[in-house]
């Protein structure tokens, strides 16, 4: 003969959760940046350059020169030939003078004089490559500077921050049960 036996049976609970998460939303416009420059400014002052050209001797080899220049150059030849010309007339003296001299002195000194040359006065100046002169007369330039600068204005714009919060659901996917289950007396008697 078998025993009655009770049966028992149970369910565990199950508890289900369902979450979403929270999340932020930040929006912000660019910031508002202003530039504004102003150039620098430079003024410079210059005179031209100024060449003095000195042609004096130029013309004093081509023309003469100033009539000054001209009558100078001569009278300062003119001493020169005066003394040549008493040192000529001494030596013709000394030739008359000179009575162990053969021949006849004078005829030969009035010989020499015919075929004597005039004296070459220089009228004009000497030609030369040298004869023009430059001088150049520089200025130094007069700089004014006014500085320039940038100013930057910059509006920062404050960041638009929402926040959608999330949630936990909690709920019985299973309800707990016991199950008690008894025997059936009917069977056994």
């Amino acid at each position: 003969m078998r025993l009655p036996q009770i049966q028992i049976h149970s369910v565990q609970a199950r508890i289900g959760i369902e979450s979403k998460q929270g999340h932020y939303s930040i929006k912000q416009s660019q910031a508002d940046v202003q530039i504004r420059s102003v150039d620098a400014v430079v003024n410079i002052n210059s005179e031209p350059a100024v060449v003095l050209i000195d042609q004096s001797e130029t013309w004093d080899a081509l023309t003469g020169g100033k009539p000054i220049a001209f009558w100078n150059r001569i009278y300062n030849q003119s001493g020169k030939f005066v003394l040549d010309a008493i040192n000529q007339t001494v030596r013709d003296y000394n030739q008359i003078g000179d009575i162990l001299a053969e021949g006849n002195p004078i005829a030969a000194i009035s010989k020499q004089s015919l075929s004597k040359k005039r004296p070459e006065l220089q009228i004009y100046g000497p030609a030369s490559p040298n004869n023009v002169s430059f001088q150049a007369v520089l200025t130094e330039p007069e700089i004014q500077t006014t500085r320039g600068y940038v100013d930057i204005q910059v509006q920062v714009n404050p960041p638009n921050i929402k926040y959608k919060r999330g949630y936990v659901n909690t709920f019985i996917k299973q309800r707990p049960s016991v199950e008690i289950v008894a025997p059936r007396f009917d069977e056994y008697l």
